[in-house]
């Protein structure tokens, strides 16, 4: 508790200084074929799963797979009961999602009749679930598994919203306002809100419940039902936006989803806005339907085009979606408190800007009284403003108006007093602009205009390179160093110089003097390409090439010779490398080399493994195997390293100073500050679970210990490990005891596993799963019997001896008086003592090696039985003849 204390409080103090970036957001989308993309409700289980209800049924997730649960319609309202029961309900009635005898989650009907169609809500509670729709409120029972329920009247009007406020059910009517039910009827509630609007969502965190009304307005719930106001920092916003539905995250930040804003987090002590996501930030549409949080303090919202997770707390922050940045990424660093982006097309900063929303809103205006004359006639009601946001939540489609009744006009006396008119109201349109002071963008920097490659800092200054030269950058102008275009800089501190590696493969040496830069072009004894270069503290520069690497010692010579050393590099691809307490690593696609200075060349490195793809900078080298990211040098940044594994396209890692937060461009031109070093809470692990087991090209149920037959012994087993920040990162890995000698190595493919053919014997198989930081899960492990076929199984050996036996039997009792018969029975029981041996005996010494030596084995069984046969005949045969001789005399 101490820990995430701490860690909210470092965060939100972060979040108070410029710049910090937004939340980091992952984006999932089913198959369209699977679902429609109307999302009414979101849970998740104990074992991690999401579910989502959807107009095509109940989509499930479990951040590899989707997978939809087919119910009898729509499902407009999905819950979570207590007790672990998933309760839906939709279009046709309202049922449970509960395990089929495969082990699979399938839809049970509860209620179908035609008073509970279109149930848009549902309140689970310890002995009761409360289900809503327009006419009607149904309590089920599910220990009675009994429905009652109370219909609205002409008092209350269609019910509008059901929600839960400690341990009672509150119900929105249209005519009534706030009811609540007792003893089988509705009556006035008495929680202290306001008449003037309907109580549209509650959500509860400890003893506390955050409350929505239809007027925007948020309140704070405490026990004994207390109620205060929260003061919206940016109300004007919320106002405008709609807010539709909340969720807490913690006691130090709320969710708060609207109709067309996005979502907004607030601090939910004081109202104060911490962060907003929409459009202008990275979420793929402003319209949320719902939202829910997870058990790792994420939020996850449904919109369009599928569902975002939102991760507060994750150490990364993305610097992609602030207006005005143009081109492909290509660096990034932080001066003087200021982001500098470099592109393909300029350099670019991040300023603080005066940014408005304009605003688009509705206010009643009345209407001005007409002339006496004009008042006798009849006025037709006003008619609604299109754009206006209907009040009463996502569900106004399913609730049915009210036929308007006419009512004849009574032939009474007309009197002479002046009538007073009701005041007629009509909607008017209003705009307003909105400082959101909070907001940045980023600003051009005059003087480049062509592709920036790389960002240095150097004796207190930023120097931009690239296809325009090097400049220094100070604020929003840059001075020319060089005009040549340059492939890569060095900045020594050391020695106070530059070192460009021009693309016409040239060498310029820069120093700073009072009256400007000195261009010298010293180092004439390299002409190869240089992509990049490091100092080997004050002993020498390396310059790294495509095919070789060269050492230039520092020397007091005047035209001073570089050492040539060569490398395997087929593929001419980048190299790097860097100095480390007094070791030089170099690194390339083929491995890892080290500088042995005794004998002054390259020794492959062993002990490190290929790399996959690397970078470096200052005296840091990262690098990914195929498994997960590494890094070596001085640089920290160990704690939250292998949620780089969150990213498989990285083109471009870079830290401000060596020691500290590190810059990150994907593929995707996705541009991440990723605080190596920052606290984060302590994620929930969810368990490793057998998902299904195919057989007979059927699902099996999944239980421990099964039984399959030798002639079809195919099985697959498939197993799932719930994650969702990098589920396409987390590993599996399995051992078949009987089967396999060891433990199968470590792939995200082999949570699917396929065995075609199984031997008869008894297996033990174990999975365990690996997550992007390394946790190692595993689950109960599956015990399989593969039966052998009837004909060698023991029942059958007890039938072949009793059979044999009772035939002997038989021989010895016939042999007296019918001797041909018994003779037949004889040589019939030494054919299936036989047979019975040499089955026994083949299935022993079976090898399972090829039919050919399965066949010599049994031709070397015929002639070890051999003797026994002939044994075995002459022996029935001697006692027949006895038998028979004696039964002569």
């Amino acid at each position: 508790m101490k820990f995430r204390t701490l860690f909210l409080s470092l965060l939100l103090s972060v979040a108070g200084y410029a710049q910090t970036g937004n939340y980091f957001l992952s984006h999932f989308s089913p198959n369209q074929k699977q679902s429609d993309n109307v999302c009414f409700g979101i849970v998740q289980d104990d074992r991690g799963v999401f579910y989502f209800a959807t107009q095509a049924g109940v989509l499930q997730f479990d951040g590899r797979n989707w997978d939809i649960i087919r119910t009898n319609g729509a499902v407009y309202a999905i819950e979570l009961a207590e007790s672990g029961e998933l309760y839906v309900a939709g279009s046709k009635g309202f049922g449970k999602i509960i395990p089929d005898e495969s082990g699979l989650e399938s839809f049970i009907p509860l209620y179908n009749h035609p008073d509970a169609e279109y149930i848009f809500q549902i309140v689970a509670l310890k002995e009761s679930v409360y289900f809503l729709n327009d006419r009607n409120l149904f309590m089920y029972s599910p220990s009675a598994d009994s429905v009652t329920a109370i219909s609205s009247n002409e008092t209350t009007g269609p019910f509008s919203n059901l929600n839960e406020i400690f341990g009672s059910v509150y119900v929105s009517t249209e005519e009534m306002g706030l009811v609540k039910p007792e003893g089988g009827q509705l009556v006035k509630s008495k929680l202290p809100l306001p008449d003037s609007a309907a109580l549209i969502f509650s959500t509860r965190l400890e003893n506390n419940y955050l409350i929505g009304t239809s007027d925007n307005r948020v309140f704070l719930c405490k026990e004994k039902l207390k109620v205060r106001e929260l003061q919206l920092e940016d109300a004007t916003y919320a106002n405008a936006s709609v807010i539709i539905n909340a969720t807490w995250i913690n006691n130090e930040l709320v969710a708060l989803g609207t109709l067309r804003g996005g979502v907004i987090f607030i601090n939910p002590t004081n109202g104060a806005t911490i962060e907003i996501i929409n459009y202008n930030t990275g979420l793929p549409d402003n319209e949320i339907y719902t939202l829910t949080s997870d058990r790792n303090q994420n939020v996850w919202a449904a919109h369009t085009y599928g569902f975002t997770r939102i991760a507060p707390y994750l150490p990364l922050r993305s610097f992609r979606y602030y207006p005005g940045l143009q081109g492909n990424l290509l660096c990034a660093t932080t001066y003087r408190g200021s982001v500098y982006v470099g592109t393909s097309l300029g350099l670019y900063k991040l300023e603080k800007e005066e940014f408005y929303d304009e605003i688009t809103y509705y206010v009643d205006v009345p209407v001005k009284p007409t002339s006496k004359a004009q008042s006798k006639k009849t006025v037709s009601p006003p008619q609604e403003v299109k754009g206006e946001p209907e009040k009463g939540g996502f569900f106004k489609f399913l609730r049915k108006k009210k036929p308007t009744q006419t009512q004849p006009t009574p032939q009474a006396k007309q009197s002479t007093k002046p009538t007073k008119q009701k005041p007629q109201y009509k909607k008017e349109k209003r705009t307003k602009k909105i400082l959101r002071s909070t907001y940045y963008g980023y600003k051009k920097v005059n003087g480049i205009d062509a592709k920036v490659t790389q960002l240095i800092h150097w004796q207190n200054k930023l120097i931009a390179a690239g296809l325009d030269g090097a400049f220094g950058v100070d604020k929003r102008n840059a001075v020319p160093i060089i005009e040549n275009p340059v492939r890569f800089l060095f900045a020594s501190e050391k020695r106070k110089m530059l070192i460009a590696s021009t693309y016409d493969d040239k060498l310029r040496k820069l120093t700073i003097e009072k009256t400007g830069w000195k261009d010298e072009n010293s180092i004439q004894s390299i002409d190869d390409p240089i992509s990049y270069i490091f100092e080997e503290g004050n002993a020498a520069l390396w310059f790294c090439s495509f095919d070789k690497i060269y050492r230039l010692e520092y020397s007091k010579d005047a035209v001073p010779i570089a050492q040539s050393l060569d490398i395997v590099n087929p593929n001419f691809d980048k190299t790097v490398g860097i100095s480390s307490n007094d070791q030089v690593i170099i690194a390339t696609s083929t491995g890892f080399y080290f500088y042995d200075k005794s004998e002054k060349k390259l020794l492959k490195a062993d002990s490190l493994s290929t790399p996959a793809s690397f970078f470096a900078n200052h005296s840091t080298i990262w690098f990914r195997d195929e498994h997960q990211w590494f890094l070596t040098g001085k640089a920290g940044g160990h704690i939250n390293l292998q949620l780089l594994n969150l990213f498989n396209d990285i083109r471009y890692i870079s830290s401000d100073d060596g020691l500290g937060n590190v810059w990150i461009i994907t593929g995707n031109n996705e541009l991440f500050k990723f605080y190596s070093e920052k606290l984060r809470p302590l994620e929930t692990t969810y368990p490793l679970f057998l998902k299904s087991i195919g057989h007979s090209d059927a699902l099996r149920v999944r239980k421990s210990t099964l039984q399959i037959d030798q002639e079809n012994s195919s099985i697959k087993f498939e197993v799932v490990k719930p994650d969702y920040i990098g589920a396409n990162a987390v590993e599996y890995r399995y051992f078949l005891q009987g089967l396999n000698a060891e433990w199968s190595d470590w792939s995200s493919n082999n949570n699917v596993i396929d065995f075609p053919y199984l031997p008869p014997g008894a297996y033990t198989l174990q999975f365990q799963s690996k997550d992007i930081f390394g946790k190692v899960g595993e689950m109960d492990a599956v015990k399989v019997e593969v039966l052998p076929p009837y004909w060698k199984r023991t029942w059958f050996y007890a039938l072949e001896f009793a059979v044999f036996t009772l035939l002997v039997s038989l021989s010895f009792r016939l042999s007296h008086r019918y001797s041909l018969v018994s003779r037949l029975l004889s040589l019939l029981s030494i054919i299936i003592l036989i047979e019975f041996i040499q089955t026994a005996a083949g299935s022993t010494f079976t090898t399972n090696r090829g039919p050919v030596v399965d066949f010599l084995i049994q031709v070397c069984v015929a002639f070890v039985i051999l003797p026994v046969e002939g044994f075995l005949r002459k022996f029935m045969l001697q006692s027949i003849e006895r038998n028979k001789a004696v039964s002569g005399r």
